[in-house]
């Protein structure tokens, strides 16, 4: 699945207002929740959809607003951040 944002995918912290925000490029469901950060791009629902999904267990979160970004994903290309189960 492919989650557009209007950011480059998932940081530490809200790169808007907090100039130290890391980006995280790839991550497991488990080192998300442990982590335990106040804004994450997806519900925490989801993350629960995604450990107990048949087919699709990942989501790549990709920025929209940069062209390209999209083909690049569909392509499979890693751009943005991969959260997996």
């Amino acid at each position: 699945m492919i989650y557009v944002k209007d950011e480059e995918g998932l940081y530490t912290a809200d790169p808007k207002k907090d100039r130290n925000a890391k980006f995280i490029p790839k991550i497991t469901v488990d080192e998300l929740e442990r982590l335990d950060l106040a804004d994450v791009v997806l519900e925490h629902t989801v993350f629960q959809l995604m450990r107990n999904a048949k087919n699709r267990r990942s989501v790549q979160v990709i920025n929209g607003l940069k062209r390209g970004n999209l083909t690049r994903a569909l392509d499979g290309e890693h751009v943005g951040t991969i959260i997996t189960a």
